[in-house]
């Protein structure tokens, strides 16, 4: 049997505890003269033990050893804590023939094949009450025969990776099969190319597909997992296999202007390129043609520049519907990074025909990393979009009012000025005609007419002649649940119709502004807050209106009831890219922009108290607007 000794120097000044059944007295002001560890690692044999000397410096102290009485006075800790190890333990105490010398015999507890745990031996010098409670040894490394024959340090060097900016240490960790284990880690940083030079510790030949690996020597590409083979002195075959999360995880869109100029107009159009690495969660893009301009309101003046981009012809971006139009969202003034995400999952719950796809991002731009961005389908005429045909409209509510095509319903509220304004998105402002443009605005006349007729309820006469009564229901869900008042300022709100069929509201768009939060309506807290919105205060006057709305609501419940749970799962994917995102940009310049105050109230927090706090809004507005729609 091989033997690991680690010496103990101990002092105790008086103890009257022998190994006894009965609990004794113990001493209370017990104390270290010198401590020396002569042996920094230990291993543990599966089937065997592994054995550690400790020596207390005065021979005729008495203490408890029997590692099966309660009142045992040795135990082995986690350096640093209070934990005792999970792996292994000890299996008996004895006494050696030198007076003072004990030997600590460590077992295998058989739960895992490979670990390595930093250890001291306790020394328990007195119970609850009697003050202090343990002398401890220096730490001494143990580590399984299986961690010392296979891999037990995994690294990537930049002297010998140039391309690195700094050394990448992963992690060894226990897979699910006691014979496999995972290395993991994250390289922080964008690399073009992920063949790279892996140093690694092993006590036996490392291998991959047969050949055997050279550490800091031997090429892998690390774009995809590599499985690496040791075959102990045993004859057991453990596996590792390397799964790296490169950059952020996320998938990266990489675009390069005309002689990397920089993007200053949300009105013309630049020539650029564009290609997407979709790290195995989607299929890569290969380098294409587009155009790009800026685009957004307000968002467009913060540091971080949302953007819109023109294919040269209809592809598919991240598994989405082919297309030529496209969005990236910067969501700079969102601590979350999650807002629009989370609407338009909500969304995406209701009898809405289209909500906007989407995936998250990380965004290349001429070489820099600009951070966090969504990519998302655009507000467009299609087929696998807003379902309409050449003779159907969509229009936006939008109190900017900078449209060419645009004019004010007299009829409904809006909080920005009196009536509602009205813009047409489809047809193009270059396609559409003069009789076209009169047509809409005299239905949307007539139907605002109807709404606040005196007959408004009539179910043929009425408003319901005008617009799909479910999209209207579902839609005002969005908005209540959100917490977005921009459907009563209103802004970035949307209708469609087509020739011959009602007018429908959707989709959502631009949920970034105050949502998920009391900050921007604290009339919200515990309350409906979106009834009076532009059509919604005749509406809600209408008792088949509140029927729908209850109907509605308690039929999508159960979905909405698994939103927490799709934030958790996303806080999680997008924690690396949250760590370089808010490295770059700064939430809370929002304010300057807010006459001074933060738009969402979590700019300064970090990002998981950020997220923490939407989970208990959501979870709140659900259980508040289920309180309030059924007591209507």
């Amino acid at each position: 049997m091989k033997h690991n000794y680690l010496l103990l120097t101990v002092a105790i000044l008086t103890a009257t505890c022998a190994k006894t059944p009965t609990p004794p007295e113990f001493e209370k002001d017990a104390r270290i003269i010198s401590i020396s560890v002569d042996n920094q690692q230990v291993v543990v044999p599966r089937d065997d033990v592994a054995t550690v000397l400790f020596r207390i410096d005065e021979p005729g102290a008495e203490f408890n050893y029997d590692i099966n009485s309660p009142q045992c006075q040795i135990a082995l800790r986690i350096k640093g804590t209070t934990r005792q190890p999970e792996n292994f333990s000890i299996q008996s105490i004895v006494p050696l023939q030198d007076e003072g010398i004990y030997e600590v015999r460590l077992q295998d507890n058989g739960t895992c094949l490979t670990y390595k745990n930093s250890v001291v031996i306790g020394l328990i010098t007195s119970r609850a009450g009697y003050g202090t409670s343990m002398i401890t040894s220096g730490a001494f490394e143990v580590i399984s025969s299986m961690s010392f024959a296979g891999i037990s340090n995994f690294y990537f060097s930049k002297e010998l990776n140039p391309s690195l900016k700094e050394d990448v240490q992963l992690d060894v960790a226990s897979g699910e099969d006691l014979y496999e284990s995972v290395i993991e880690g994250n390289i922080p940083f964008w690399l073009e190319d992920l063949n790279l030079k892996a140093s690694f510790t092993s006590g036996n030949p490392v291998k991959v597909n047969g050949v055997v690996q050279e550490s800091g020597k031997t090429v892998q590409d690390f774009s995809r997992p590599v499985e690496y083979t040791v075959e102990t002195h045993e004859g057991t075959v453990l596996t590792y296999t390397a799964e790296i999360v490169h950059f952020t995880g996320l998938p990266v869109i990489i675009i390069n202007t005309e002689n990397g100029a920089s993007v200053t107009s949300k009105d013309d159009w630049m020539k650029a390129t564009i290609r997407i690495q979709g790290l195995g969660a989607f299929e890569d893009f290969p380098e294409s043609e587009t155009n790009i301009r800026g685009r957004g309101n307000t968002t467009w003046l913060w540091p971080k520049k949302p953007y819109a981009l023109k294919l040269e012809s209809k592809a598919s971006l991240l598994g989405m519907p082919k297309h030529k139009r496209w969005v990236l969202l910067a969501n700079f003034m969102d601590r979350t990074m999650l807002r629009n995400r989370m609407a338009f999952k909500i969304a995406q719950s209701t009898s809405l025909a289209w909500t906007p796809r989407n995936e998250i991002v990380e965004l290349i731009f001429n070489g820099r990393h600009q951070g966090n961005y969504m990519l998302v389908e655009h507000i467009k005429e299609d087929k696998n979009r807003v379902n309409i045909s050449d003779d159907g409209y969509i229009l936006e509510l939008d109190f900017h009012f900078d449209n060419e095509i645009q004019w004010v319903s007299p009829h409904g509220q809006s909080v920005q000025q009196a009536g509602i304004p009205f813009a047409v998105k489809f047809p193009d402002e270059d396609d559409i005609t003069a009789s076209q443009i009169n047509w809409i605005k005299d239905y949307i006349d007539q139907a605002g007419a109807a709404i606040y007729g005196p007959a408004f309820k009539d179910p043929e006469t009425g408003y319901r002649k005008f617009v799909d009564m479910q999209s209207f229901v579902d839609y005002w869900i969005v908005f209540e649940l959100c917490i977005n008042h921009e459907l009563a300022n209103p802004g970035s709100v949307y209708m469609y119709k087509d020739k011959n069929t009602k007018l429908f509201a959707g989709p959502i768009w631009d949920f970034d502004w105050g949502t998920f939060s009391y900050q921007a309506s604290p009339q919200a807290r515990g309350n409906l807050f979106m009834t009076q919105a532009i059509w919604y205060k005749q509406f809600f006057k209408d008792p088949e209106f509140v029927a729908l709305v209850k109907e509605r609501w308690n039929l999508l419940k159960h979905k909405f009831d698994e939103i927490p749970a799709f934030l958790d799962a996303e806080y999680e994917r997008l924690s690396y890219s949250a760590e370089l995102n808010f490295k770059m940009w700064d939430p809370t310049e929002d304010k300057n922009m807010n006459g001074g105050n933060l738009i969402n109230g979590d700019e300064p927090l970090t990002y998981t108290q950020a997220v923490e706090r939407m989970r208990t809004i959501i979870v709140e507005r659900i259980q508040t607007m289920d309180e309030r729609i059924n007591a209507l």
